[in-house]
């Protein structure tokens, strides 16, 4: 299965289990759960090129932002900005890796769990268990939420002005402002939703 069947449906998660080897499991946005035998590291790998992204650089650039340099979110597309969070405690081999990815436009809820850790739920109804707070994955999501602005405003600052050189002729012109509003729109519906996912 390849990466773009994968994102078809939405991606709610992706986060590394044990079966018959060292695995990625995947929550898509409409709650199939997709196993895919390859590790969680190389399924990132294939994300970040299907997505033409440098995963070196995202990090270092967005982890200045928000300086950290570990538990950067990664920005991929509009629909698709992954946090990392420790999903496992104590894994089999040792480079077979703790952490998962949640896509922070697919949280829905953020629940206390017993022992330190928390649950989160995805819009398409699925639950992850977390290896860390309540408060931290918030503080997770408040990264996320600065990072997605600046990868908005880097991907789309400027769009007005570029669109008031691009039209030679009415036609060309009436395409260029139902892009814009289309781009307008799409942006009201990010801000609604991740308003709603921080509540």
């Amino acid at each position: 299965m390849d990466m773009k069947e994968i994102l078809e449906n939405g991606l709610a998660a992706l986060f590394p289990v044990y079966n018959e080897g060292n695995v990625t499991m995947i929550f898509t946005g409409d709650g199939e759960q997709l196993l895919v035998r390859r590790t969680c590291k190389t399924v990132l790998k294939n994300l970040a090129r299907f997505y033409g992204i440098d995963l070196t650089a995202v990090r270092e650039h967005y982890g200045n932002f928000i300086n950290k340099k570990q538990g950067v979110p990664i920005p991929m597309a509009v629909n698709l900005l992954l946090i990392p969070v420790k999903v496992r405690k104590s894994p089999l081999g040792e480079n077979d890796g703790t952490f998962g990815y949640v896509n922070f436009r697919e949280i829905k809820q953020v629940a206390d769990a017993a022992d330190g850790k928390c649950s989160i739920t995805f819009r398409c109804d699925k639950s992850l268990l977390v290896l860390v707070s309540q408060s931290t994955m918030r503080e997770y999501m408040k990264n996320a939420q600065l990072a997605e602005n600046i990868f908005l405003n880097q991907h789309f600052h400027g769009y007005d002005e570029a669109v008031g050189r691009s039209w030679e002729n009415s036609l060309e012109h009436n395409e260029v402002l139902l892009r814009e509003y289309l781009l307008k729109l799409l942006m009201e519906i990010i801000d609604l939703q991740r308003n709603q996912a921080l509540k």
